[in-house]
């Protein structure tokens, strides 16, 4: 609904929005980009090959977005410390204004190339993501595109918030439409924030804390300037100031501000006449305003483009002057030559700008009170002493003059603002390593983009209906409309919410292990997924005996049986009943319910969850369209929440952030791994140490929802996989099956031949006398919180350990 609005709103202000973009004649030339029209450089669509082609158009593209020259001036390092990390990326940076255009192409030649940002139409913005096609997309301070966030997001594409802060100004705007900001939010993958303030007001807005962390302002990062290379620096001559002369540099300054500074330039220049003006209005397009106010106080402008580089410009000694810095790019070097240096936006309710530019240079810096933009940096050097807080031009006078004259306490305390520079520097290094870290993580994923087919489509749609259908049983349920029914002991329930390859029946044979080693009697209750027999109700096991084989049970029942022969199994698809059935034969304490967490009809103390950590793409979609049983945010309702395969290079971040997403719980997961015990062989039923069969090589074949992760395990034991066979889950093995698997093992001369032990149950009658076949235990490792899965298991668990966010 929010999007809704926002688009509505934007639509019908388009047309205001374009006629004021075509107005301007800096933004004609790059309005067709703007509009996601490639190829058109100019209003009237004349083409230009240059900017249709990337550099480099083969690479994974890094987008980077700085609204203006700022922000560009921000990002300059973070962007080279990128090319110089990531050469196989190819970088992009967008920017709204010509100055941030300008900046790029003059500091980031050969490094990135310069795209100007998409207006924010639905439309556009996924046609230019669609084109770039990011792999990754930072961007600077504080702009936060709402469709440009949700297009990037829905084609998995992470977004990072890099030095991140909300102005009071905007906080209070801002919390108008907090509800919107929290959606907004929901697609941004990490806020990186400046300051504490910062923190607090993204978190405030909706962003959720475990996404937002203080890494600091990447401006104290910029690199400290070379004072003795006049090719990159602006010289004193360039500015007609000789070498008796000294000059006060006010960046960044607008109305109203330029006449308290010029009050005051007049007031000192009577006790020191050798002072000269520099005024650098915050927007180059002032410059002739501002030059023309400083003629109307009878004092001398001078515009540094009519200055050029001539060496014979000179004034006459000791008259008063003002020269207008008309340029762009040229206020930080200028601030090199400064006796006193004032930051503008502050005298006037801007905000405030740059503080660190004349820090760096080691000067002195003067600022008014307004400093909402950068109060961090501003209570820094007034801390340090390296900054001065004034309230009006007349203060500002008195304080420059009192500095004038004390030359050695000027320069201890610029020496003091310099420290604060180096004081502060990290924050580049720490947004870069959390970027490295979501980069490995993308890459490990290699997630396809949303872009589907016509059949994909179509599972989609019908995706659709199966989730009404879904969330009006869960409802239905819920209301009580749906009867739910109790067995007279404790349930415990082991489920998944996707079709297969969770890794379901290890975690089930390892709480059985703990139940029976405490003499606790325990029954499984199982649907039999894929069994032969039509019995409403079956006894694979009594606790004593096997008593039926893997096709009337099913494979995964028949395996619980073998590894747990102490304890009772049965199966059928009316857990309730079955469990009723099997009390009237074997005195029971507690129901393992297996693959339960979908069975809502049978009442359960505990519900454990499992998510397969290697696989986050299962979660995407529900079912045909993907892998989902239930909608994702259904999780919710377990008692905890068991990660398998949580050694996986991607970590758990992916699913625990699809989960959040979907619940809005922040989940304290308990995370588990599938070990290798050794090889069972299958005609003797012999063991083998893992150490036996490293460095041999084998055929493996498999039928399981995960056949990848058994290769993993193969692999970490030191079998070298010659070849292959993969079938469906719960496959029922035929003697054309088995031939085949011999064939291909004799074809690529392996020496083993491995498998599952789910299979084997299936496959033992297909085998031949000479047959040497060998099937993975796995072992299953609770890498944390297992006192507390024991204490939820065993019912001895207090309310701190209950809930997927416990």
């Amino acid at each position: 609904m929010w999007y809704l609005i926002y688009n509505v709103l934007l639509i019908l202000a388009s047309p205001f929005i374009l006629l004021i973009l075509l107005a301007k004649k800096r933004c004609r030339p790059g309005l067709p980009e703007r509009l996601g029209l490639f190829g058109f450089s100019g209003l009237f669509g004349s083409r230009t090959d240059e900017r249709e082609k990337p550099n480099e158009p083969d690479k994974p593209v890094i987008w980077i977005h700085a609204v203006s020259l700022g922000e560009v001036v921000a990002a300059v390092p973070l962007v080279r410390e990128l090319h110089a990390r990531y050469p196989a990326y190819r970088l992009v940076v967008s920017t709204v204004t010509e100055t941030g255009r300008e900046a790029v192409e003059r500091q980031l030649a050969g490094v990135a190339e310069h795209r100007y940002a998409p207006l924010d139409f639905p439309w556009v913005v996924t046609r230019v993501v669609e084109r770039l096609n990011p792999t990754l997309y930072l961007f600077v301070e504080t702009e936060l595109w709402p469709n440009l966030l949700r297009a990037l997001s829905r084609r998995r594409v992470p977004s990072i918030l890099v030095s991140g802060r909300r102005s009071s100004s905007s906080f209070r705007t801002d919390w108008l439409v907090k509800p919107f900001y929290r959606c907004v939010l929901k697609t941004v993958t990490f806020c990186l924030m400046q300051s504490d303030r910062d923190v607090q007001r993204i978190i405030a807005l909706g962003a959720a804390p475990a996404r937002v962390l203080r890494t600091g302002n990447i401006k104290f990062d910029q690199p400290l300037p070379d004072e003795t290379n006049e090719a990159t620096t602006l010289s004193r001559r360039m500015l007609a100031v000789d070498d008796q002369e000294e000059l006060i540099v006010a960046g960044s300054t607008h109305p109203v501000e330029e006449e308290q500074l010029l009050d005051c330039y007049q007031q000192l220049h009577l006790e020191f006449p050798s002072l000269v003006l520099l005024l650098a209005p915050r927007h180059v397009e002032r410059a002739a305003e501002v030059e023309a106010v400083v003629k109307a106080r009878g004092l001398l402008a001078v515009r540094r483009n009519a200055l050029g580089q001539l060496d014979a410009v000179s004034f006459q000694s000791g008259l008063p002057r003002v020269v207008v810095l008309d340029t762009r790019g040229e206020l930080a070097s200028a601030y090199r030559h400064a006796v006193l240096s004032f930051v503008g936006g502050t005298l006037v309710p801007v905000g405030g700008h740059n503080l660190l530019e004349p820090a760096r240079w080691g000067k002195l810096v003067f600022f008014g009170p307004y400093t909402d933009h950068t109060v961090e940096v501003a209570e820094l050097l007034i801390q340090a002493g390296g900054g001065v807080q004034v309230h009006n031009g007349q203060e500002l006078a008195a304080e420059m003059a009192r500095w004038l004259r004390d030359r050695s306490g000027l320069q201890r305390l610029g020496d003091a603002a310099r420290q604060v520079i180096l004081d502060n520097q990290g924050a580049l290094e720490r947004s870069l390593q959390v970027i490295e870290k979501v980069l490995v993580r993308n890459t490990s994923l290699s997630l396809p983009n949303h872009r589907y087919s016509f059949p994909q489509w179509l599972l989609l749609a019908l995706a659709f209906p199966y989730g009404l259908v879904v969330r009006a049983r869960a409802t239905l349920y819920k209301l009580g409309l749906l009867p739910r029914r109790s067995l007279p002991c404790r349930v415990v329930s082991v489920g998944n919410l996707t079709v297969g390859g969770t890794g379901k029946t290890p975690v089930v044979i390892l709480i059985l292990e703990w139940l029976l080693a405490r003499g606790i009697r325990v029954a499984v209750l199982s649907r039999g997924y894929r069994r032969q027999s039509q019995a409403p109700f079956l006894l694979v096991s009594d606790g004593r005996t096997i008593l039926v084989g893997p096709a009337e049970a099913g494979d995964e029942p028949y395996l619980i049986a073998q590894r747990c022969p102490g304890a009772v199994v049965a199966v059928g698809a009316d857990r309730y009943r079955l469990g009723r059935w099997v009390l009237e034969r074997f005195p029971i304490d507690c129901f393992l319910l297996d693959d339960g967490f979908q069975h809502l009809a049978l009442n359960r103390d505990v519900d454990l969850l499992l998510v397969d950590a290697s696989d986050p793409a299962s979660l995407r979609a529900l079912l045909p369209a993907g892998r989902l049983r239930e909608p994702l945010s259904t999780a919710a309702r377990a008692t905890a929440l068991l990660i398998t395969r949580a050694d996986t290079p991607a970590g758990l971040t992916p699913v625990l952030e699809s989960i959040r997403e979907a619940t809005g719980l922040d989940s304290r997961p308990i995370p588990v791994r599938f070990t290798a015990e050794g090889f069972v062989d299958v005609l003797s039923g012999a063991i083998q140490e893992n150490r036996q069969v490293s460095g041999m090589t084998a055929l493996a074949f498999s039928g399981i929802g995960n056949p990848a992760s058994f290769r993993a395990l193969l692999a970490g034991q030191g079998v070298k996989i010659l070849d292959e066979v993969v079938f469906p889950d719960h496959h029922a093995y035929t003697e054309t099956d088995m031939s085949e698997v011999r064939r291909r093992a004799e074809d690529c001369g392996a020496e083993l031949v491995v498998t599952t032990e789910k299979d084997v149950g299936k496959i033992v009658p297909l085998l031949h006398q000479n047959d040497r076949l060998l099937a993975l235990r796995l072992g299953t490792e609770i890498l944390e919180g297992r006192e507390r899965l024991e204490r939820l298991v065993l019912g001895v668990a207090d309310r701190h350990d209950v809930g997927v966010c416990a």
